[in-house]
């Protein structure tokens, strides 16, 4: 991983530049540019929001409002996308960029962390609209008599934003660490066998409904599922997202511990199956 790490350095410029191509690439000719970052999540959110909210009338805890459960989906539907995008499209990094490694001294150790920082500053584009959904949600408070009386009677003080944001880039880096050590061990993994390309498509769709994301995660506990989210690490960000952001909540310092543990044994595990195999890149592409 130090190694990795050394490399990453050295090559930083190189690393911007790729990130730089990737965004041009991804908006330039477009007509929209990048408001398809803040386009594509509302999209999702109206998506499930019907499925969930109308079809399966699937409904939270009554001390929340209609204006925090959107907020909530909304905020998972963000930092899921960015984290979901990364998996996808590192997975195949290596070889759709085998031309680069076979020919010439390239370093490959860039492919997947480009991919991770192009998918977070997305996400950082998209926070201005979830912002300014807290500003709107902040200005309409429920005036459901019922709502505002389970909120009363269980604490609940709605959405609130505050100095707890300052968490959040904290929650930002963390999660691309966690993300670029899967994306590394993916993009390994791939080369010796092709089809993690395609089971990793069901694997990211599986695990997002698994995340409670859009519906409460009490659904689960209530229906015997409460391990899965034990042993969830995107429920634990998405848990500290939403308290950073909707409810003026500093994380957990436990669980923002357990989650930094996570991420750097997951970038230890994933740098280290890289570079251990690095040499036989080009035989394998």
């Amino acid at each position: 991983m130090i190694q990795i790490l050394k490399g990453l350095a050295h090559n930083r410029h190189l690393l911007r530049d790729f990130v730089v191509r990737d965004l041009k690439a991804r908006y330039v000719g477009s007509s929209m540019g990048f408001f398809w970052s803040v386009v594509y999540p509302i999209m999702n959110l109206f998506v499930y929001l019907f499925v969930f909210q109308i079809v399966l009338q699937m409904t939270w805890s009554p001390d929340k409002s209609s204006q925090e459960v959107v907020l909530l989906m909304l905020v998972g539907i963000v930092a899921w996308t960015a984290f979901s995008e990364t998996l996808s499209r590192a997975t195949n990094t290596l070889v759709d960029n085998a031309n680069l490694i076979q020919k010439v001294v390239f370093p490959s150790e860039i492919l997947p962390v480009y991919i991770t920082i192009s998918a977070l500053i997305n996400l950082i584009i998209a926070l201005p609209v979830v912002g300014l959904a807290l500003v709107y949600g902040m200005m309409n408070p429920p005036t459901d008599p019922a709502t505002v009386a389970a909120a009363q009677a269980s604490g609940n003080l709605g959405i609130q934003v505050g100095a707890a944001l300052v968490w959040l880039p904290v929650l930002l880096v963390l999660q691309g660490i966690f993300t670029a050590g899967i994306a590394y061990f993916l993009a390994t993994f791939n080369l010796f066998w092709r089809d993690t390309i395609h089971i990793i498509g069901v694997v990211v769709t599986v695990w997002m409904f698994l995340t409670p994301i859009f519906y409460p995660a009490d659904r689960m506990v209530t229906e015997g599922f409460g391990w899965m989210l034990t042993y969830n690490p995107m429920h634990w960000l998405l848990d500290m997202y939403r308290g950073v952001m909707v409810k003026n909540i500093a994380p957990d310092l436990q669980q923002l511990a357990l989650f930094a543990g996570v991420a750097l044994v997951s970038l230890f595990l994933g740098a280290t199956f890289f570079s251990s195999q690095r040499e036989r890149f080009p035989d394998l592409l």
